[in-house]
C-alpha cells in the first residue's frame, strides 16, 4: 500500500500538472490516473513509457485525420 500512497501524494501535487490538464510525474506508477476532477474520467500519466506512447498516438491519429480531411 505504500505505492497507492506514492501515488495519490504524486497525484495530489500540483507541480506534476500543466494547466490543470497535463499530468506527468515519473514517481507515479499509473499510466492512466484519475482527471483532477475524478468525475470526468482519466488522463494520461505523460512520464510512463506507456503513457507517452499513447498520448503520441493519440496526437498523431488526430493529426492524420485532419490531414486527410484537409486533401479530400
Amino acid at each position: 500500500m505504500v505505492e497507492d500512497s506514492l501515488n495519490d501524494s504524486e497525484w495530489e501535487n500540483p507541480a506534476n500538472w500543466f494547466g490543470g490538464l497535463l499530468y506527468h510525474s515519473s514517481r507515479d506508477t499509473r499510466t492512466l490516473v484519475p482527471k483532477r476532477d475524478p468525475g470526468f474520467g482519466v488522463t494520461i500519466n505523460l512520464a510512463r513509457p506507456g503513457g507517452l506512447a499513447l498520448g503520441l498516438a493519440i496526437v498523431f491519429g488526430i493529426a492524420a485525420v485532419i490531414v486527410v480531411a484537409v486533401r479530400r
